[in-house]
Formats: C-alpha cells, structure tokens, sequence
C-alpha cells in the first residue's frame, strides 16, 4: 500500500501520462498531433511537450488535497482545488509564453486526481471502477454549473462558457464534471474496456476510436465558439458517419481522418473538448487498470 505522499505523485503520473497520450494520438482531425498542428496557428506537438511537462506539481496538489479531505460536504473540495489549479495554469501560461494548451485539462483532471485521493483516503486501495470515480466527481461537483453562472444575467462583459450557457444551455466541461462525464461512460469506456479483453486495435487506434466516439455526442464549445452551431452539427455528422462505416477497423479509417482534418482545418474546427475528454478516459482507464 503506498503512503499518501506517493500516491499523490503516482496520481500526478498518470495524469500527466494520459494528456501525453492524448496529443500523441494521431491524426486527430482539427487536432494537434505528432503530425500536423490541425486547426491551431498557434501551438505545435513541441507546444504541448512543454505545457504537459509544467502540470506535474499541480496534478499532485490536487491528488493530495483530495487525500487530506476529511469532511462530509464534498463540495467544499471543489473549493480548496482553486489555488492549485490557478497554480497549474500559470505554469502552463509560463512554459507556453501565453498559448492556452491545456486549461480546460487542468480543470477536469484537477478533480478527478482530488476524487480518486479522497477515494484512496477512504478506502485504501488503489484501484477504482471508473463508476466510482464519477460518482465522487458528482459529490464534489454538485450545483457547480448553478453556482458558476447564478449572476450570468447581470454581467456586462461574458466569457465564452457563459455566452453559450445563456445562448444555449451549453454547460461545457462543467457540465460534464457536474454529470460524472456521462459522455465518457456512455461513448469511450465502453469501447476501452472492450478493447482491454480483445486487444484488437494498436493504443494509438484506440484513442482515435475513443475521440471519434467522443466527438458523435460531445456538445463541444470548443467548436461552436470557433464555428457556430453549424460546425458542431457537422463535427457530430461526419464522427457518427466514420463509426457507423467501421471507425477504427476500416481498411482506410487514417486516409478519412487526414481528409476528415483537411475539412476541419478549412472550416477552422478544433474539437478541443472532445481531445480533453480523450485524455480523462485515458486516465479513468489507468486508475481501473483497464489501460497500462
């Protein structure tokens, strides 16, 4: 059994691991990848490299919050994982000069590294069902969109995520934390687990099935802030058209994707929140031990 300090740090491992996973993943249509930059002019695979490698000490603050934790109001959590997570982004600002890379990552892996040290501190084991873990994040996360946004209406000047929430009804990533990522669970861990038992596909085609599968149900800002709503009816069109010819067990399944990123980059389309929840299915599927 580790000591608290060591599974913080083993926390902060896979964190950091699954969004090194996430922007090795190629080709990522709209994405940065090992490839190409997608629909981005400002950051590159080598960007991504160096933002990953500043989030460590902040994945691990979290982890050990999480594991310090001893109250009956999970809420209070959320509260104490601000100043870590402000932390986290000032070092990814710092080691960027200023591109915005992993923001939203850090918001979603920061709870998660909190929920499964809280999971540690209560149960001593370290190995959870992905179920678990969502039902923590739920704890945690309860009323989260309701207190983000109760003063949305008297507020001159709107960020992004408050724009589409008053216009409509996107929750965004603080959605899916409220909900314990019922995308994910719904769309990728089915397929990893799966994947796990038969081994069909490389790691890398994996993923790419993972974020195709993301992108048929995510309701992404990402995209409708850089497109509209249109781009993220198209972005949903074409996934499920890629997943009902196959997906990933297609003879050409690379060759659509590098066309499917031609026509992303064109219509400036990035699904960045589909690409963050690739990488906390990778992280969910490391702490189920379902991906190694």
């Amino acid at each position: 059994m580790k000591q608290n300090n060591e599974f913080a740090h083993y926390i902060a491992s896979l964190a950091q691991r699954s969004i090194l996973y996430e922007v090795s993943t190629t080709p990522k249509p709209g994405l940065v990848d090992r490839e190409n930059t997608g629909s981005h002019k400002d950051m590159d695979f080598f960007t991504f490299m160096a933002s990953s490698s500043a989030l460590y000490n902040g994945f691990y603050e979290c982890a050990f919050e999480g594991i310090s934790f001893n109250e009956l109001d999970s809420t209070k959590l959320m509260n104490n994982l601000r100043t870590p997570g402000i932390k986290c982004e000032k070092a990814m600002f710092e080691a960027t000069k200023g591109v915005n890379t992993h923001k939203g990552i850090i918001f979603s892996l920061g709870v998660l590294c909190a929920a499964v040290g809280n999971l540690y501190r209560k149960n001593r084991k370290e190995k959870f069902f992905i179920e678990e873990i969502c039902d923590e994040v739920k704890n945690i996360a309860k009323d989260l969109t309701v207190k983000d946004f109760k003063a949305i209406n008297e507020k001159n000047n709107l960020t992004h995520g408050e724009r589409l929430f008053k216009e409509y009804g996107f929750k965004g990533i603080r959605g899916e934390v409220e909900g314990g990522f019922k995308t994910i669970q719904n769309q990728a861990i089915p397929i990893i687990r799966k994947w796990c038992k038969s081994g069909q596909l490389s790691i890398n085609d994996l993923f790419l099935q993972v974020l195709m599968s993301i992108m048929t149900e995510s309701e992404d800002t990402n995209v409708v802030i850089r497109g509209g709503i249109e781009s993220l009816i198209y972005t949903k069109k074409v996934s499920k058209d890629f997943i009902k010819c196959g997906g990933m067990n297609q003879i050409d399944a690379r060759k659509k994707l590098e066309i499917m990123n031609m026509e992303f980059v064109k219509k400036n389309i990035s699904p960045g929140g589909s690409a963050d929840l690739l990488a906390v299915s990778i992280f969910l599927g490391f702490i189920e031990g379902i991906i190694n």
